[in-house]
């Protein structure tokens, strides 16, 4: 069986080789996707990033990488994403991100750049969960408020512990990442609540308005391209 990660990583390569400007996302998926971008055939190209892991790799190939200061537009953004949802009320996805903690700048990119990919295996597509787990982006200060109040709407909601260190998970931006437990028919007026409490920054509900394509691998080779809820295979 093929490795979905670098099926995807190499029918994206075709997307992104006109563009000028890139946003890069962050995750497993882009990591096989930076690894096939090469010096030669981008030496001349403006890189974006979503996180410091993704600046420290293109860097490392001797890419140029531009902060996020610069206010530049990406010609085009791509990213991955940790699960996708079918959206049957308004005909289209829902995708969940920020499992690296990096949502808020992968939505500042996506917002900003003029065409959008979002790659990921087949196998992130949710369907009919019960609870969807959607990261939250909270100014430290405010951590316990968000919490309490979370929980007065009945939502259980955790900090997310850090990996190889004791403590919180702490975002790029120095901010504490929550993980709340969301029905998947209440992601949107969840999303719209959520952020009116003082504090909270972002969350990682991605709708349709943040994506032009969504493009799923799979191990025996299959891609599948999915535009404003209408989905091919090739």
């Amino acid at each position: 069986m093929a490795d979905p990660k670098e099926i995807l990583a190499n029918f994206a390569l075709n997307y992104i080789y006109k563009y000028n400007i890139i946003g890069l996302g962050t995750g497993k998926t882009i990591r096989k996707l930076i690894e096939t971008i090469s010096f030669d055939s981008f030496s001349n190209k403006l890189f974006l990033t979503s996180s410091i892991d993704s600046e420290i790799l293109i860097s490392q190939k001797g890419l140029n990488v531009i902060s996020l200061f610069s206010g530049l537009l990406p010609d085009i953004y791509i990213d991955s994403f940790d699960s996708l949802l079918h959206d049957n009320k308004n005909k289209n996805f829902i995708m969940i991100k920020g499992g690296g903690g990096a949502l808020t700048r992968e939505k500042i990119l996506a917002y900003n750049a003029k065409f959008r990919v979002f790659i990921g295996e087949e196998t992130k597509m949710v369907k009919n969960p019960r609870y969807v787990s959607v990261p939250i982006e909270v100014v430290s200060p405010a951590v316990s408020y968000v919490i309490k109040k979370m929980e007065l709407f009945g939502i259980r909601v955790r900090i997310r512990d850090g990996n190889g260190k004791i403590g919180p998970t702490i975002s790029d931006n120095g901010n504490i990442i929550l993980d709340a437990e969301i029905r998947p028919d209440e992601l949107y007026s969840f999303s719209e609540k959520i952020r009116e409490i003082p504090g909270v920054i972002e969350t990682g509900i991605f709708t349709s308005n943040l994506y032009d394509l969504i493009i799923l691998g799979s191990d025996d080779g299959r891609i599948q391209i999915i535009e404003e809820g209408k989905a091919s295979s090739s």
